[in-house]
Parts: structure tokens; sequence; C-alpha cells
């Protein structure tokens, strides 16, 4: 077999099987997230944090050391009160002074001095075209001097930034880290380093203030970056150090290397093999908030053994961040929530290969599941995956809480739920597409059945019609000469449906066959009824009235095999003939002896044959009653049809079936025979009920 032809019988059978579909749609999505294409792992690890963190938030584990901090905050009403921002250096040195002399166990200052005080004496001297010397006799002083002697005296932590610019300044910042063993390979490594100047660089401390963002949020923040051959610390990890007063922090990578250990003092970090921290957040609201005008309007704070950190949360300033819990933070509560959870000991942390293992679990259990899917009923498929998923997310609720850890839930339960879900779904598909091909099927049968009747209009003294009660018609009716005449038949297939159908047409076919050799309607009865028995099923028989009007003698001969029973009426009276012999297909020959009934046809005479969709008809009789018309009701139909044709007769009490005046509970056939004599004419139709 040619290889093209392989792969064609491979993709027919792909889609044709609701299993095969479900399992390659579970492979697929299983690769996708294995390589975390499209970055669809990160998503969902994301997903999962931010869900569990909206209903576990940090505080709500660990209440306790939040009261350890508080945030100097910069606002808008310290602008009115002070000036506009930036502040001459030496405001910025009397509140760190003013922290520091309440007991501060270490200061971050959460601002870039990246460049000299623009109210120096050199910078006004420029602006103003005085020279120094006048300025500063003025009153004018030297803010950086002031702000460098004070953070070096004070436990102050100074913030500079990483830059993926170039930049052409030499580095010469204090490095307080020691490696041990081989440096993590994984780290930041920062292209340049935006420092303070070097009035401020005798600080007790200095860390970087760059986080990372993802979908507008801060999720986590780097603890440590490489510059060049050197380490530096983020503010809020050597605000710990300093606070302890420690100096130095000692890194070296896990044994498994899969995180990176930080021991600062007396704590021991953990970050993960690319030295990032990953934020538990809580409400930031629970960190103190004092504006930064309060402290240096002279009010009195005990800030002893606090960890304070100074920064802006005025709308101008920009430092304004999401948090996957709230919107617009203030860049300085990032760096508290930071050291809140290393205090409290809690990290959050995952691994690519318990990932990697659970997708592969769940790839294969909802594999399994779609194989299941078709072979055992639904509701246990239905009720075992929900079940599993449900152990799935309360292990990743426990494990979170318990332990920091984070499965990536949401893409696990998609895979679990793949292919079963797949498979369900194309089965029922499948089923709908069958649908509506065997409706498609079941219309144009019926429009082959159609042609299986006579037209109305055939012959004139002679005309019938069906209403199916569904799509198909079990009832029957035929006529057509043969020489000087006319032969007959209505016939009624037991049960409804395809297989009545078939039966239908079979019986259709067989007395035409038998009536064109001009066989008596008894000898055409018996035949059919061989055939039927001998090839037909115990449950499926056929009751019909057939026979034949002479039209030289007029004379109407015919047999009734347990049909309804056959009605003849002229200007004044009426006759039933009852049936004469069983149905078609019940009793075997031996058994089966129709007799015929013979009847000189007058001119007046109409005989009409219905199946019981007619004379079982439901007219109301009451607001909330129905009752059958049963023949007598036939038989007052018939009285206001007097002047009709016979196809104006079959249309008028068909029509009360069409216009609802009567309700059928069957298929509604009727067959009407006039004498020959009886001219066809015109006449309007009257209402017969």
């Amino acid at each position: 077999m040619r290889p093209t032809l392989r792969i064609a019988i491979a993709i027919e059978k792909t889609l044709k099987s609701p299993f095969w579909f479900g399992f390659w749609v579970t492979f697929f999505l299983w690769a996708v997230a294995t390589t975390n294409l499209f970055k669809i792992t990160d998503f969902g690890r994301n997903t999962s944090l931010d869900a569990l963190t909206k209903f576990y938030p940090f505080e709500s584990l660990y209440p306790n050391n939040s009261g350890s901090f508080v945030f100097v905050n910069i606002d808008d009403n310290s602008l009115k009160t002070i000036g506009q921002w930036p502040w001459p250096r030496q405001i910025s040195a009397k509140l760190i002074d003013k922290i520091s002399q309440s007991g501060a166990a270490a200061i971050g200052v959460d601002i870039l001095f990246a460049e000299k005080d623009r109210f120096s004496p050199d910078n006004l001297s420029q602006s103003l075209g005085i020279s120094k010397k006048e300025i500063m006799t003025i009153g004018a002083l030297n803010g950086d001097k002031i702000l460098g002697e004070i953070v070096k005296e004070t436990p102050a932590v100074l913030a500079f930034a990483l830059s993926n610019q170039k930049i052409n300044n030499k580095e010469t910042l204090a490095n307080h880290f020691v490696l041990m063993g081989e440096p993590p390979y994984y780290l930041l490594n920062a292209q340049s380093l935006i420092q303070p100047i070097p009035e401020l660089q005798g600080a007790k401390g200095m860390g970087f203030v760059n986080t990372n963002k993802s979908e507008g949020m801060i999720r986590e923040t780097p603890l440590v970056v490489q510059f060049q051959d050197n380490f530096f610390p983020s503010l809020a990890l050597d605000m710990l150090r300093v606070a302890q007063g420690a100096d130095n922090h000692v890194m070296k990578q896990s044994d498994l290397g899969e995180s990176v250990l930080i021991k600062t003092g007396q704590l021991t970090v953990r970050a993960n093999d690319e030295g990032s921290f990953i934020f538990h957040h809580g409400h930031m609201n629970r960190f103190t908030q004092i504006p930064a005008s309060e402290i240096l309007s002279n009010q009195t704070f005990d800030f002893k053994n606090k960890i304070v950190i100074i920064g802006a949360s005025a709308a101008g300033l920009g430092d304004i961040h999401s948090s996957n819990l709230e919107d617009d933070i203030p860049g300085p509560l990032f760096h508290l929530q930071l050291m809140d959870q290393v205090l409290s000991d809690r990290y959050i942390t995952y691994h690519v290969f318990y990932d990697r293992l659970i997708f592969l679990l769940c790839a294969g259990l909802s594999i399994l599941f779609s194989f299941l899917m078709l072979r055992v009923a639904y509701r246990y498929v239905l009720i075992g995956i929900p079940a599993l998923a449900a152990i799935l997310i309360f292990l990743s609720v426990e494990r979170f809480l318990h332990a920091g850890f984070i499965f990536n839930t949401p893409i696990a339960l998609v895979l679990l739920f793949s292919g079963s879900m797949t498979t369900y779904f194309n089965q029922i598909a499948q089923k709908i597409m069958l649908g509506r091909a065997v409706e498609k099927d079941i219309a144009d049968a019926k429009d082959v059945q159609t042609t299986l009747f006579p037209a109305p209009d055939s012959i004139s003294n002679i005309s019938g019609g069906v209403i199916p009660y569904k799509s198909l018609s079990g009832d029957f009716i035929d006529y057509f000469k043969v020489g000087n005449k006319i032969c007959f038949i209505e016939g009624d297939v037991s049960g409804k449906g395809i297989p009545s159908a078939l039966l239908m047409a079979r019986s259709v076919a067989l007395f035409r066959l038998f009536a064109r050799h001009n066989l008596a309607a008894d000898m055409i009865a018996k035949r059919i009824n061989d055939e039927l028995y001998s090839h037909g099923t115990a449950d499926k028989f056929v009751t019909s009235v057939m026979g034949w009007y002479d039209m030289e003698k007029q004379e109407i001969t015919f047999v009734n095999c347990g049909h309804n029973p056959v009605l003849l009426i002229d200007e004044t009276t009426h006759q039933l003939f009852d049936q004469t012999s069983p149905p078609l297909g019940v009793v075997g020959k031996e058994d089966f002896s129709p007799s015929v009934v013979t009847l000189a046809y007058a001119p007046k005479n109409v005989l009409y044959i219905v199946t019981d969709g007619i004379s079982e008809a439901m007219i109301k009789v009451a607001k909330d009653k129905e009752q059958e018309i049963g023949m007598e009701g036939l038989l007052r139909i018939t009285q206001k049809q007097t002047t009709f044709t016979a196809m104006q007769r079959v249309e008028q009490t068909l029509g009360l079936i069409r216009n609802q005046k009567l309700r059928a509970t069957d298929d509604a056939t009727i067959l009407v025979i006039m004498h020959e004599s009886i001219a066809p004419h015109e006449t309007s139709e009257k209402n017969a009920v």
C-alpha cells in the first residue's frame, strides 16, 4: 500500500472515530503544554497562582509580621506641604535622620539619586549665573554632602537600577555577596547599572529596584543579579541584611540546582534557579503608612526595630503598579511584601518536572476516559472525570497552603477533560450529522413513496390519498386499469417507520405483479399472503382490501383481509362489509382462505375504504374532551359529499385532518370508488363536520 494511501486512511479513521479524534486532540495539547509552546504553561501557572491568591491572600495565612514594617509615603499631600518633587537633598536627609533616631532597624529608600541635587550650589550657580561662593553665602547648602553623611551614619539602604543599555560609567558599588561553589547559571545579567552619585555610595546598603511584569502585573521579582563578575541584591534583600547587622550575603545553588539559596544574617532566603522570588500577595493596606510630611513636621513616631521604606504613592511620580490581588499599588509596598514573606518563611515554588509529570498523567487519564466513553455508560465517565478534577484541585490548594507549591492546575484540567469531552462532543456531532443524513434519506424516501401511489385524478371515478402520521407511511393505495376492469387495493402495515414503509412498498409491488396477471381478488390475496408469510417476520402483517371493478358487468368483487369495514352508500342507505380473513402474513396458506364479496354496482353507489387513521381520528366534543369519529362519523361526512367527484370526496375528507378539524393518531388513508357512469364535475367544497 502506498504511503499516501495509508495516510489518507489514517486521517479518515481519525475523523470518523470519536476515540481517535479525542486521542489526537489530547496528544496535541499535551505536546503544546510540555514544550510551553505559545507560553501556555506560563499562562496556566500564572492563572493558578492568581486564583489561589484571590482565595487565600497572604495575610489570611500569616497575619502577624506586617506590624514590623512601615511605609513612609511621599503622597500628594506631602508634595503639597513640602513642595514639588524632587525635594532638596537635605530634606531627604532630614527625613532619613528622624526615622533613624526613632529606632528603625533598616531604612530603604525607593528613590534613585542618580544625578546631582538640582538645589546644590553648583547647579544653582549655573542656572542663576551667580558664583558658587555667593550662593553659599546666602545659605545654599550642599544637600548631596549632607545626605551622604546621613546615610553613612544610619541604617539606610539606597536604590539603584539595572539598565539594558550600555552606559559608560564604572561600577563603584560595594559588593556584599560571598559566593560558595559555582555561580548560578541562569541568573539575570545586567548590561549596566544606574548608580547613586558618588557622595551617597558610603551608605550601609544598596539594592536594585527593578522587577518583572507579566500581563501588566508583578507576580515575581529578582532577588539577585549578576553584573560583570559581581553579584548585587535587590533593595528588599539588602534591607534585611542591614536590619540584622550582617556584613554579607552568602549565595550558593541548591544540591539539585533547582533553586538559589542566599544566607542573609540569620535568614536563608530561597529563590528559583533564575534568582527570582515569587510573590504570594496579600492586601497592602495591612502595612502601616505614614505621610512623609507628618514626620518632617516634627511629629513623634516610634519606629523601634521596625523596617521602614521611603517611597512615593503620588500619582505624578509614576511608581504605581498592579498585583494579581489589587490594582494601583505604590512600588515600595512590593518590597515590604517580599520581606514579610521572607520573615514568615513563605516561599512559592514550582518545578517544570512536576508540571510535565502531571501533564502526562492527566493526558493518559483523558485518553483512558475517551476509550471508556465509547464502552460504558456516559454517567460513569461524567462522574469519574469531575471526581479526578476535584482531587487535583484539592491537592493544588493543599500543596499551595502548606508547602507554597504551585501545580499548573488549569492546563492539567484542560488535558484531563480534553480527550473525553472531545470524544463526547464528537460522538454527539456524528449522531447529529447521522440524524440529519437519516432525515434527508427519510425525506427522499417520502418523495419516492409518493410515486408508488397513483395520481388522485388518474381515473375519473376512483381516487385515493394518504396522509402519513410521521415522515413515512405504512398505509398504501393503488389502482389501475387491466383491460376493461380496474384493480384496486388499500392496505395498512402494522407498526410505523422505515420497516413498515419497506413492507408497504413490497406489498404494492406484489399486488401489481399478481393483478396484471388478471387473477381473482382472493387469488391475489393468497399469493401476497404466501410471500409475506414465507419471507416476513412474526411481528409484521398487512391489513388490506383488494378487488376488481368490472366496468362491463358493473360489478365489484373484493376481499377484506383484517381491514376496517368497507362502507357502501347510495342515496338513502348504507352497508358495511367487515373482514373476511386474517391480515396478510399472519397465517400460512393452509389457514388463509378469504371470502370474496361480490356487489352489483348501481349508478348511485359509492364505495369508501379507509384505514383506522380516519375511523379513529379524534374530534372535539367539549372544551377538554375528544372522541373517535368511528365509522358513524365517516358516514356523516359522506352524507355531505353527495355532489362531489371521487377526487373531491378524498380531498375534502383528508382536508379535515390537514385543517386540524380532526386529529389523526395514525396514517390516514382513503380510497373512493364511484360508479363509472357518474360524470366528474366541479362543485364547491362544503364543511362535512
